[in-house]
């Protein structure tokens, strides 16, 4: 018995170390980079066809030239409903890629996909209606690499949003009054 038990024992170990030669596979082996960025964003475009600023940020994580991560932004001006202010705020995912991204100028295209709530107060918060909308909003930029740490991208975007309720709001008001348009200029801090 202690013989086969010592020839099972000396097979093992030697089968161990013939499986240490071997080097493991995984998904991301190769020439991936994995790295991630994140920083301020924010936007300038129209609502109820006035001047609207958005401010926010976002982050995510770099699979070589592809992002996935998760962004939010805000409505920062006044705008106004019915003698009220507009309130207006989304958030959720992130994506895109960077052509040629090695070169110091680029372009790189993304998609936010979130949701969020819109509605309408009154100055002296006496008065408040909340709203929940979906938000796609694809862009186009053009990126600078001014470091290996630090991009800037400006760019354009068109906001569509979707499932805005007119019977919550003092005026009438449709998906149409929220989407629309616009510019961005995103501060990207990380490794790339």
């Amino acid at each position: 018995m202690k013989k086969i038990f010592a020839f099972v024992l000396i097979t093992l170990s030697f089968s161990g170390l013939k499986a240490q030669d071997s080097e493991i596979q995984t998904l991301f082996s190769g020439n991936i980079r994995i790295s991630g960025f994140g920083g301020p964003a924010m936007s300038f475009t129209t609502m109820r066809g006035e001047f609207a600023h958005m401010m926010g940020g976002g982050g995510a994580v770099l699979l070589g030239d592809f992002f996935i991560g998760g962004y939010g932004e805000g409505l920062t001006n006044g705008i106004s409903v019915g003698g009220n202010r507009l309130d207006f705020g989304h958030g959720g995912f992130w994506t895109g890629y960077s052509f040629m991204a090695a070169r110091p100028l680029h372009p790189t295209i993304s998609a936010q996909i979130g949701w969020g709530s819109a509605g309408e107060r009154s100055q002296d918060y006496t008065y408040y209606t909340t709203d929940n909308v979906f938000v796609f909003k694809p862009a186009i930029e053009l990126e600078m690499n001014f470091t290996r740490f630090f991009r800037l991208s400006v760019g354009a975007h068109y906001r569509v949003v979707t499932g805005v309720n007119p019977e919550l709001y003092s005026e009438p008001m449709s998906n149409s009054d929220l989407s629309g348009p616009g510019a961005s200029l995103t501060f990207k801090f990380g490794w790339f």
